[in-house]
């Protein structure tokens, strides 16, 4: 029987019991396996661990440069992810900082939410001040409300691509287990109730407001089936002097290891010099 299935018999006789279930299975993201790229550079980092909440953390970081990047990962990816982007980073000059966020990569395995990986960012952000920070996908919303709960200032931000608003993740899920309207309230309660946030109004285009930087862009593919392009553009719009490149031919994941934006990601830093 079918997830939709599943559901679609639950929620005729409790929905709330629906709703948990969606929420534990939102609370959990999926690992992919590591890609041959991936491998090489783990292999080549400075590893460590730091405590957080219920989590041992898997840090990581490459080269010795003057200059800093952090780099994170979306909902179900990992440090790695980055792979081919790291070593173009490291050549001009970049001390790359990145993380396996909780129960993602190698760090530990326990039920975690959007929040609780935004509040990990901000205690990297705390810790150092960084002059480039890359963001994908749902890592976008992550670093994006960690930078404006901190007012935080950065020299240039690239974004590959992000999500407007929580309920267009929410929504995702929905339509993944085939909740009904009621079931699909009781979630948004369950994820207000755990997180102390209101998802009904959570945006990124209001989060990026909050932050000084000098240098913002946005990289997006036409065709990403995962994020549509017009909410970056939204994201992108509500701000001034940000730079948005549409991209074509690499997809959603596709794009962190893509010639085309690694090469548009070094013109990116090198422009900032």
């Amino acid at each position: 029987m079918n997830i939709k299935k599943v559901f679609s018999v639950l929620q005729k006789t409790s929905p709330r019991l629906a709703a948990r279930i969606a929420f534990n299975f939102i609370s959990k993201p999926k690992n992919g396996k590591l890609r041959g790229f991936e491998k090489s550079i783990i292999e080549i980092a400075t590893q460590s661990s730091i405590r957080f909440k219920k989590f041992t953390i898997k840090t990581y970081s490459w080269g010795n440069g003057n200059k800093k990047a952090l780099l994170i990962h979306g909902w179900g990816g990992r440090a790695s992810n980055f792979g081919a982007i790291i070593p173009n980073l490291t050549k001009n000059g970049y001390q790359v900082t990145s993380f396996d966020g909780p129960c993602h990569g190698d760090s530990t395995k326990r039920k975690t939410s959007f929040f609780e990986i935004s509040d990990l960012v901000k205690l990297f952000l705390q810790k150092e001040q960084y002059d480039l920070i890359i963001t994908h996908s749902m890592g976008s919303a992550f670093a994006l409300l960690a930078m404006s709960n901190l007012k935080y200032k950065v020299n240039q931000l690239i974004i590959l691509t992000t999500p407007n608003r929580f309920l267009e993740f929410i929504g995702a899920a929905a339509l993944h287990f085939g909740l009904t309207p009621k079931t699909t309230k009781l979630l948004i309660n369950k994820v207000r109730k755990n997180s102390g946030y209101e998802p009904m109004t959570l945006k990124t285009s209001r989060f990026i407001k909050d932050i000084e930087m000098q240098l913002v862009t946005f990289i997006h593919d036409k065709a990403d089936k995962i994020i549509s392009i017009n909410t970056s553009k939204k994201v992108s719009d509500s701000i001034k002097h940000s730079n948005f490149i549409e991209i074509e031919g690499t997809g959603h994941f596709r794009m962190l290891w893509s010639k085309k934006v690694i090469e548009i990601i070094e013109k990116q830093i090198i422009v900032n010099d």
